[in-house]
């Protein structure tokens, strides 16, 4: 599957050496070929013009508008023909910028009093704007259209003191991978015990089922730290996610140190992970799930993000070799709550022009072009899933953001700053090799935010 290397890059900028291969995974072809932009006859391209001239209407706006982001090459020119459709139905020239050094960039540009007008941002730096009155308030510009095309939940992330600061676009939601062809477990189950036992079976049989591999270079780590954190939030539920996200639950918590102990327990334990917890650290996550589609299988499952086909490559075939499930909950009240990667498009000028390609960015003409691209799958909930020309994406969209019962939290895994991170991913290390280091460990992350 192919969801583009923004996905991984719209929190990226913290882990570097990993986000070369996550893109690589993300830019790659699994089930559906690259975008065609074929705009001139394209109607999804059209009704994104048509949805640009409408919030034109009446306004009067500048030339051009800037914007810095985080996509840069393919996955840059895909969001660059989607702003097209703005420039060719507003008169407004979308001059964009892509780089992996968003965060450093923008900041300098806002400390010297020369903002770009519309920047996408790791939501823990858009909210530290937020907090200081740098962005635009969205509610007061589109808050009706924003409340139609957005679940409720996910606005929340992207509000402070009840003003939505930001818009999102792309978006990876987290699963559990299988390989149809291969795996034995129980069916789509909401109750993570289901899994439990049925790793533990196994085990006892001689077969390690979970495909977890952390070797990312100075990032290794960070996949087992967002599984911990689907782990938390499926037992421990969003209050306490979004609370542990926050800073206000201490990493040694007892709430964080059973999320962990639950996935030493499970899924790196000897004989539940493929290579073993030696085997799970020192792989790379190049590589390391191809166990998932390889012959003979080395693994059944993993429980990682929506670009793991795309890491695999061309064995892993959807609906034949590839397929997924949502993460089952420990407490099933909280089955319906996922994680997700994503980055946010945040105003930094209070400008009509600023507003008005904001509101286009947001809009369901707009992300249904951006979903036709065939990218990655896109935050607005009135994208019909047919859009996608990959079965895979629109199975995606189906279950995560058309269905209805699926609400999104935000914790750590967005909100943490760089020194957080890091301390999180070398947790999870030190813990895979050595459980009885977690108290430790954690105490370490705990003082990074003290």
């Amino acid at each position: 599957m192919t969801t583009s290397t923004t996905l991984p890059q719209l929190a990226l900028r913290r882990f570097r050496q990993s986000s070369a291969l996550v893109a690589c995974a993300l830019g790659a072809s699994v089930g559906f070929a690259h975008p065609v932009f074929a705009q001139a006859a394209d109607p999804y391209y059209a009704a994104a013009v048509a949805e640009a001239a409408r919030i034109a209407e009446g306004v009067e706006l500048d030339d051009f508008i800037e914007m810095i982001g985080q996509a840069s090459g393919g996955e840059g020119q895909t969001l660059e023909a989607v702003y097209a459709a703005f420039t060719e139905g507003s008169g407004v020239d979308v001059r964009y910028t892509g780089t992996p050094d968003t965060g450093a960039v923008v900041q300098s540009r806002v400390q010297a009093g020369n903002p770009p007008d519309v920047a996408d941002l790791q939501l823990g730096v858009a909210k530290t704007y937020a907090a200081e009155g740098k962005t635009v308030d969205l509610s007061a510009a589109f808050g009706d259209e924003l409340a139609a095309n957005f679940n409720e939940m996910l606005l929340e992330t992207s509000s402070m003191e009840g003003k939505v600061f930001g818009v999102y676009q792309g978006m990876s939601p987290f699963m559990v991978w299988f390989n149809p062809q291969t795996y034995t477990g129980p069916s789509a189950p909401t109750d993570w015990q289901e899994m439990v036992d049925w790793t533990n079976a196994e085990a006892e049989a001689g077969n390690a089922v979970w495909c977890a591999a952390q070797g990312a270079g100075g990032s290794s780590g960070f996949p087992g730290a967002q599984m911990v954190e689907n782990l938390f939030l499926k037992k421990y539920g969003p209050e306490k996610y979004t609370a542990w996200g926050a800073g206000d639950l201490a990493w040694t918590s007892d709430e964080v140190k059973g999320a962990f102990e639950d996935f030493g327990a499970t899924i790196v334990a000897q004989g539940k992970v493929a290579g073993g917890p030696f085997g799970a650290i020192s792989t790379s996550i190049a590589t390391g799930y191809n166990g998932l589609t390889s012959d003979p299988a080395q693994c059944q499952v993993a429980l990682w993000a929506a670009w793991v086909p795309g890491l695999i490559g061309e064995t892993a075939v959807a609906g034949e070799t590839i397929d997924f499930f949502r993460v089952p909950a420990t407490d099933p009240a909280y089955y319906p709550y996922e994680l997700y990667q994503s980055s946010i498009s945040v105003g930094l000028t209070d400008e009509p022009t600023t507003k008005a390609f904001l509101q286009f960015m947001a809009s369901t003409p707009a992300q249904t072009y951006l979903a036709s691209l065939n990218r990655w799958p896109v935050a607005n909930k009135n994208v019909p899933a047919e859009t996608y020309p990959s079965e895979l994406l629109q199975e995606i969209s189906r279950d995560y953001f058309n269905s209805g019962d699926v609400e999104f939290a935000a914790g750590p895994n967005l909100n943490n700053k760089s020194a957080t991170s890091s301390a999180f991913y070398a947790a999870v290390m030190s813990y895979i090799q050595n459980p009885d280091s977690l108290d430790e460990a954690l105490e370490t992350v705990q003082a990074t935010i003290e």
